[in-house]
């Protein structure tokens, strides 16, 4: 039987009222099956038939073809890929979450209301009557992976732990949460209240709480494997995945080849409906289509945008459109010649191919931009904003203008996503005409990370996207100065004070605000440390018996809300 869970939730923050009614989500039915034990040992990976539905497991299973496992288990440890996050949101839990709602959109798909919030480990909150402080009430006997009871304690070590162990959670998180120790505060048990400086922050503070950088671990079980050199558990965590109170708990794992989800009895929502998910490796992206339409199995993802528009015309599989906030994007190492020149940066902005991009890339699965944040966010101004445009001869002359004949530089992809490959040879062809001569440089996440790290790479060729979809956070995200997150390297004292300037206006999603973000814009589109090319669709695909996928600001699969018939 399928009930209705009531939530409570605010429409926009900082009005001063108590949150309450709204959106609500369908719960899972409750089962009284025993938790599932952690044993790393070789996964079992599903085969099949081919047939008109999926035939890897029954309806209480499915398969999922990936591209690579993640490289680590924690937020706060690095594991910021497509399958690090896809791991975190299914083994992790948030104080709220985002209501889901349907994408307005041709053939229109569920995905994340991203301004708007309701209950998820806090059954409801409040907002004082200045705005500035948010009272969370925890709901009662929900217990994590391990068996141990949620209570405040925990969501103020998790906070202590990554303020104290990451070097990420600081940068992004400002300025509504840049103190924990100073802002969070038990009231009791079951109560936290966050105090912000601002109620214009309290927009980002609720989308900073309700995606995986706001996930609450299980203290109890951390501070039994912390020690002297690892005080906050993360190295430990980082190779254990069991710490959360989300809707899966990691059965199997053997790196390389498989990973195992088992349903958690104990999550608050109800046992999940899909009780194990196999995640089986398939480096090669036709591979994992064809095992996609050959039955043997249930998702595929990170696939070329090619297979995917073919897909979309089989009636034994679904594709999704969607409002999409990923992007392909160009990070420029502003710190290695001769990129450190601005006016070569904008050369570069001239000599990519965005429309051809668009077309024979994504097939048209693809949305010119303007700006890189969130066209879609309320009262955004996009005037003064140029739209990418390829214009050899323009590249030219901003190279002679800085004094450079020509460039040579290589472009630097992740192997494992189809589309960074093909942008990338795209891009090499059309830049030989505008003075830039590029090699595409293929590598493992890993390396990718490591060449970022160093700032060794030229340029880079990636999907971005912003996590929490408010336009502080998402103007921040990648250019704060001394960011581990800043792969450009750029930093400009008056786009921070034009940012600063829209945060003093109050409500960020305000009009006021919004000729702010524009105006910061502004100068980051003349700094030109990062050059966004295309907002595009998701590629993955399911099969036909597979229902309840909705597009999230991480872009992974939520697993605890699908569904599978026979």
């Amino acid at each position: 039987m399928r009930v209705r869970l009531a939530s409570r939730r605010g429409d926009r923050p900082g009005s001063g009222a108590a949150r309450s009614g709204g959106y609500r989500r369908p719960a899972r039915a409750a089962t009284a099956a025993g938790a599932a034990g952690l044993a790393l040992v070789l996964a079992a990976c599903a085969g099949g038939s081919s047939s008109s539905t999926s035939s890897s497991g029954g309806t209480d299973s499915l398969t999922e073809a990936v591209a690579a496992l993640p490289t680590a288990f924690a937020y706060d440890a690095g594991a910021f890929t497509y399958e690090g996050f896809e791991f975190q949101i299914n083994t992790q839990a948030q104080l709220v979450r985002n209501p889901v709602v349907t994408a307005d959109r041709p053939n229109g798909s569920q995905q994340e209301s991203f301004f708007k919030f309701e209950g998820e480990l806090a059954k409801s909150y409040d907002v004082s009557s200045d705005g500035k402080t948010y009272t969370f009430h925890l709901r009662e006997g929900v217990k994590s992976v391990a068996g141990h009871e949620l209570t405040a304690d925990d969501v103020l070590y998790s906070y202590e732990r990554k303020w104290n162990s990451s070097s990420v959670a600081p940068f992004i998180s400002k300025p509504a949460i840049y103190d924990p120790a100073k802002q969070f505060k038990k009231i009791d048990k079951y109560t936290v209240s966050i105090t912000i400086d601002r109620p214009g922050d309290g927009l980002t503070l609720l989308s900073l709480l309700a995606n995986v950088s706001g996930d609450i671990f299980d203290s109890t079980l951390l501070k039994q494997h912390a020690s002297t050199a690892d005080p906050y558990a993360v190295k430990w965590s980082a190779k254990d995945g069991n710490y959360g109170f989300g809707a899966y708990t990691l059965s199997k794992f053997t790196p390389g080849q498989s990973l195992v989800l088992k349903a958690n009895p104990n999550y608050w929502e109800g046992e999940p409906a899909i009780k194990t998910i196999t995640q089986k490796v398939v480096a090669n992206p036709g591979t994992r289509t064809n095992l996609l339409q050959n039955g043997d199995a249930d998702i595929a993802v990170q696939l070329r945008p090619s297979d995917v528009v073919a897909m979309s015309k089989d009636s034994k599989l679904k594709t999704f459109n969607v409002d999409s906030i990923e992007y392909l994007d160009t990070f420029i190492n502003t710190t290695k010649a001769p990129f450190t020149n601005p006016l070569v940066r904008q050369a570069l902005s001239y000599a990519i191919p965005y429309q051809k991009i668009i077309d024979d890339v994504f097939l048209g699965r693809g949305d010119a931009m303007k700006g890189f944040i969130n066209p879609h966010y309320p009262n955004a101004v996009t005037d003064g904003l140029r739209q990418g445009t390829y214009d050899p001869a323009k590249a030219k002359a901003l190279l002679a203008q800085a004094g450079v004949k020509s460039v040579n530089a290589k472009i630097l992809v992740e192997n494992s996503i189809p589309a960074l490959e093909q942008a990338a040879v795209q891009l090499q062809s059309a830049a030989a005409d505008a003075g830039f001569t590029f090699t595409v440089d293929k590598q493992t996440a890993t390396a990718v990370n490591d060449q970022k790290d160093k700032m060794s790479f030229d340029i880079q060729l990636t999907l971005n996207k912003a996590i929490s979809q408010t336009p502080p956070y998402e103007l921040l995200l990648s250019l704060t100065k001394g960011s581990p997150l800043n792969t450009s390297g750029w930093s400009d004292d008056a786009y921070y004070a034009a940012v600063e300037k829209g945060n003093q206006a109050g409500d960020p999603l305000s009009a006021a605000a919004g000729k702010e973000w524009n105006a910061a814009q502004k100068i980051w589109q003349d700094g030109a440390p990062e050059i966004p090319i295309s907002f595009d669709q998701p590629n993955v695909v399911f099969r036909a018996n597979i229902d309840g996928y909705v597009y999230r600001s991480e872009g992974a699969i939520d697993f605890a809300h699908l569904s599978k018939t026979d």
